[in-house]
């Protein structure tokens, strides 16, 4: 797993990202052209669809924006190709609400379940994820250490050649967030998850503070977010361009998977995945709620074995590949904000795989990140 450590303007941290992440060029580049033989096989025309996200970019999501151009300098990439890339998912998704034939492809499945504990249930809040990402990002991710020129310092995992928080992440303050995918008919050019992940770890203090972000800004949609703050506060967002739906609770628990479970977003999800794996996302999630509900005390070590779940069935939340996908579990995270600590477990996440992470936000060390 590469390691980064980021200071500066958004554009200084996007160059310093490149540098740091050289050795993994070319693995970046495979990754990238994976995307484009995807796009190429849409039967909408995604060129005006690609330039409204960028433009709105551009306008409202300067500081991803800056931090992309500064990667994409740093690693010589074009830059309409770069941008291409990092709008490729919302270029996927958008060809449903285009009304274009809905494609049921292994290529397409990206999960993830995240879940997050507070008191009663957790001595210390702690917010925990599996990423479920495509195979191609193994060799590409990273915990990156961030110190932006103005804002908060923080901590978060995701892949190189990759802009914003690109899956979670945890500021000084003691605040985390997770993502998940949902594929969605609500979305638009808007802020993508990475964008408001940054914005919330780089501007927010707290879950309430976030919320209140959450609910002032234009999001791209197609996702949720979940986040947990030190003091036991716990928050939900099924992000979405015309209807978000943002929620607050004080202590307990909370899941999310790749659905939405709101009124009228419910509506808005597409259920797109092969036969065989349709209904995973509500297995999982219910098999997280029923865990959660019968636990008499939840910390980092119950976490850690709920993460490596294989089953049974369609709930398994640590996903490894088999024939009928190419996307599988590739990180196990576990944040715990009132501690300032991460337990990680590169790769999939059953057996000993998990190491602990103490962060300072500006240094991390731990007695090996590998297995």
């Amino acid at each position: 797993m590469h390691t980064l450590h980021l200071s500066g303007t958004h554009r200084e941290m996007g160059r310093q990202h490149a540098t740091q992440a050289s050795a993994a060029g070319d693995a970046i580049l495979r990754a990238i052209a994976a995307r484009e033989q995807e796009l190429a096989q849409l039967t909408y025309d995604y060129r005006p669809v690609l330039a409204a996200a960028a433009d709105f970019m551009a306008a409202q999501g300067r500081p991803t924006w800056e931090m992309l151009a500064g990667i994409g300098e740093g690693l010589g990439i074009d830059w309409q190709r770069f941008q291409r890339y990092t709008l490729s998912s919302y270029l996927l998704d958008y060809r449903h609400r285009a009304a274009a034939a809905p494609v049921d492809s292994a290529a397409l499945q990206e999960g993830c379940t995240c879940f997050a504990t507070a008191s009663p249930l957790s001595a210390a809040p702690l917010l925990a994820k599996n990423r479920d990402y495509r195979l191609d990002h193994v060799d590409l991710q990273a915990v990156i250490l961030s110190t932006p020129a103005q804002g908060y310092r923080y901590l978060h995992l995701g892949s190189v050649g990759s802009p914003g928080v690109f899956s979670s992440g945890m500021n000084e303050c003691g605040l985390a967030v997770a993502d998940t995918h949902v594929l969605s008919l609500d979305i638009g050019p808007g802020l993508p998850r990475y964008a408001l992940m940054q914005e919330i770890l780089e501007r927010c203090d707290s879950t309430a503070a976030a919320c209140d972000y959450l609910r002032s800004v234009t999001h791209m949609g197609a996702g949720t977010l979940l986040l947990a703050d030190r003091r036991g506060h716990l928050a939900t967002c099924e992000s979405a361009y015309r209807r978000p739906d943002v929620r607050m609770q004080n202590g307990g628990w909370a899941v999310r998977t790749n659905h939405f479970t709101s009124e009228p977003l419910r509506a808005m999800w597409l259920d797109r995945e092969p036969p065989e794996q349709r209904g995973n996302s509500q297995a999982r999630m219910a098999f997280v709620a029923a865990q959660l509900t019968a636990a008499d005390q939840v910390d980092a070590a119950w976490a850690r074995a709920l993460l490596g779940r294989h089953g049974p069935g369609l709930s398994a939340l640590c996903r490894h590949p088999d024939e009928t996908t190419s996307a599988a579990t590739i990180l196990g995270a576990i944040f715990l904000p009132a501690s300032l600590q991460v337990w990680l477990a590169e790769g999939a996440a059953c057996g000993d795989r998990w190491a602990a992470l103490q962060v300072s936000c500006t240094t991390a060390s731990s007695d090996s990140l590998s297995r």
